[in-house]
């Protein structure tokens, strides 16, 4: 009978581990990924978002792919991680309005790709700034908008 409920105990503890492990901390990791995605955009597509309209018309169709396709799954996790509002503060996720701004500024980077007026250069570092800023990206100060 003991041997019966050391068995027993230790599958229900590995079951409720891989559920915790399932349920919670994957989705946590997938969230931290697409935030180091976003990092890596960031410096892979710059040449395409400082200087919108240069680049051939292929590089900017496939750069505003890459950002609202980055926008979209960081939407997502809104909805993967689950309770968000207590897990973001355990894990140290950004909270909720930062998610959605933070996606509304890659919404808004894609879609500024195309073509540039006096302010889309400016705009578009600003737009990389808020986004950093919301998701915890470090910036060196010398690679931020100047602010007056």
């Amino acid at each position: 009978m003991t041997v019966f409920f050391t068995v027993f105990s230790g599958t229900l503890v590995f079951v409720v581990g891989q559920m915790i492990l399932q349920f919670f901390i994957v989705p946590v990791q997938d969230f931290f990924k697409t935030i180091a995605a976003i990092a890596h955009a960031r410096i892979e597509v710059a040449d395409v978002t400082s200087n919108p309209g240069v680049q051939s018309k292929e590089r900017n169709e496939e750069t505003s792919r890459q950002l609202r396709r980055l926008s979209g799954q960081l939407h997502s996790h809104l909805f993967l991680v689950r309770p968000y509002a207590l897990v973001c503060r355990v894990s140290g996720l950004p909270s909720r309005a930062q998610v959605l701004q933070a996606s509304g500024s890659l919404i808004g980077l894609s879609n500024s790709v195309f073509s540039s007026n006096g302010k889309t250069i400016e705009s578009n570092a600003s737009r990389w700034d808020k986004i950093c800023d919301n998701l915890g990206i470090d910036i060196e100060p010398d690679d931020r908008v100047p602010r007056a």
